[in-house]
């Protein structure tokens, strides 16, 4: 490997850290890719349907203030920066068929007790939209 080389992979290594915060390895099939949205107390979509055992990658941006996203009994919880600052980014496995409410766990305003949603995992070989 060249120098040059070394050091576009050397300063690469540190963005996709940082663009992937709580992020395991990936094994097997690629993660699902699903763009979410945050902006005055919603989710955009506000439910996301999942087969059991597939693997998502939520990449959540706000389109006004700071969020948080949350889902509901899974040990997640991360921070969604502000408008134009970037995205977090949540891998989640569907493991168990059932509904798991994700809401944000930032105080954002008045309707921030309204702001949820839903990740509905079918059993394995049911229907995904």
């Amino acid at each position: 490997m060249t120098t040059t080389a070394r050091a576009v992979c050397a300063a690469a290594l540190p963005i996709l850290l940082i663009s992937t915060p709580g992020a395991a390895p990936s094994q097997g099939a690629a993660a699902r890719v699903i763009e979410v949205t945050a902006e005055r107390f919603e989710f955009w979509p506000s439910e996301i349907v999942v087969a059991q055992g597939e693997q998502l990658e939520l990449r959540i941006r706000s389109d006004d203030t700071m969020h948080g996203f949350r889902i509901v009994g899974a040990g997640t919880n991360v921070l969604i920066p502000k408008r134009g600052k970037g995205a977090a980014v949540v891998r989640f496995t569907g493991s168990t068929p059932g509904r798991y409410t994700f809401e944000c766990s930032r105080m954002c305003g008045a309707g921030h007790n309204f702001m949820r949603g839903v990740l509905v995992v079918r059993p394995a070989g049911g229907e995904t939209r």
